[in-house]
């Protein structure tokens, strides 16, 4: 003998006309009827066999039930006992086997993307001091976080990084985010409380992150909108919550009037990718 713990609400404050959990085909086990609210109820299962929960209306209106159950074992050695019951096709011919994609989890994952860009000084106003960087953002993309630094500053923000990283890992702070980063950056984009470096000491640049349209206009020096837009850094970074998907531009402007400067950009995409399995069920043929 097996007990059910069944919890059933209806969400939408509308009448659903019976609810009855049976023993496959047609044994009724329990029948509740009109139900508006909620309903919690205890069910013994006598045997091992196929059971079905099912909620019938008659209203032309939409209605919404969330529903639990809760088993409660016997004695200790049906604890584990497994409650998912095999069809024998064989022996309801009525019904067909189908097969159907299901969603069951989501693998997380960090991409990395980045590169570097030269943009020119002005010399003395003879040349146009801005460059772009374009990236395009991977598919699932569910946050992601980027570096933005302008020479020898970049090799100090990635060094003094490393090191808070390696310190967090030894306090073992990143062990429920489920994904080992290996940069300071994923860490960071996963939600790790890190301090990252950021500085507006030695050379600087001014950035906006934009969509194309955007960047042609930040490029004339016309006015434009922008997702983020920082002026004077020497490094920068920053947690993103959109956009997500899609090509974007870091636009980016100099005001040195005699040396270029080479701007470093970092980036790493955190990816909820959906896990599916195969799932078999019958249909009435």
């Amino acid at each position: 003998m097996t007990r059910f713990l069944l919890e059933v609400d209806e969400l939408t404050d509308k009448e659903i006309k019976t609810i009855e959990f049976m023993q496959f085909p047609e044994y009724p086990v329990f029948r509740a009827y009109e139900l508006d609210s909620m309903l919690k109820k205890t069910i013994l299962i006598p045997k091992t066999g196929v059971y079905m929960l099912r909620f019938q209306e008659t209203g032309l209106s939409k209605k919404v039930c969330r529903f639990t159950l809760h088993r409660t074992p016997a004695n200790a050695e049906t604890a584990r006992f497994k409650t998912r019951v095999d069809w024998d096709i064989r022996q309801i011919p009525d019904y067909s086997v189908r097969k159907r994609a299901v969603e069951t989890g989501k693998k997380t994952d960090v991409i990395s993307l980045g590169g570097q860009v030269t943009v020119l000084a002005s010399k003395f106003y003879l040349k146009k001091p801005v460059n772009v960087y374009q990236f395009t953002l991977p598919p699932n993309t569910t946050r992601w976080a980027y570096r933005i630094s302008v020479g020898q500053a970049t090799a100090d923000a990635r060094r003094n990084d490393a090191d808070k990283l390696k310190s967090i890992l030894q306090t073992g702070a990143v062990k429920i985010m489920g994904v080992q980063p290996e940069t300071a950056l994923a860490a960071f984009a996963l939600g790790a409380a890190i301090d990252m470096t950021v500085s507006t000491a030695g050379e600087d640049v001014e950035y906006a992150i934009v969509d194309y349209d955007n960047w042609t206009k930040f490029s004339d020096n016309k006015p434009y909108s922008a997702y983020m837009q920082q002026s004077g850094v020497s490094v920068d970074v920053q947690r993103r919550y959109s956009p997500l998907q899609g090509t974007y531009y870091f636009a980016l402007k100099s005001d040195n009037l005699v040396d270029d400067i080479n701007v470093h950009i970092d980036i790493e995409a955190v990816t909820d990718v959906p896990v599916f399995e195969t799932e078999i069920y019958l249909e009435p043929k």
